[in-house]
């Protein structure tokens, strides 16, 4: 079963945010290859969301897009909502979910 897509305001932000990272510190390369590998990933989840890890305390999946980033989302009947990028160089305790 496919399950749509929707982007919570905070991903869309943080998402963009890693862009604009991205195209200030790296190549056009590296930022095509970022957008091409979330594209990816987006499709895997919506072909199988239950691939990625699931933390039971935040209800939340965790996906490592590379190794600097992860995606956090959620599954609803028929949805899949992306919550946030996170870049995993930061302090885990500013995760919040």
């Amino acid at each position: 079963m496919d399950y749509s897509v929707t982007w919570s305001p905070t991903a869309q932000l943080t998402y963009y945010k890693v862009l604009e990272y991205l195209d200030e510190k790296w190549t056009e390369k590296e930022l095509k290859a970022f957008i091409h590998r979330t594209e990816e990933v987006i499709l895997y989840i919506c072909d199988n969301p239950l691939l990625y890890p699931y933390s039971k305390e935040s209800d939340t999946y965790k996906c490592v897009i590379v190794r600097q980033v992860s995606l956090f989302y959620r599954k609803k009947a028929t949805t899949i909502e992306l919550l946030m990028f996170w870049d995993n160089r930061q302090n885990p305790a500013k995760l919040l979910l």
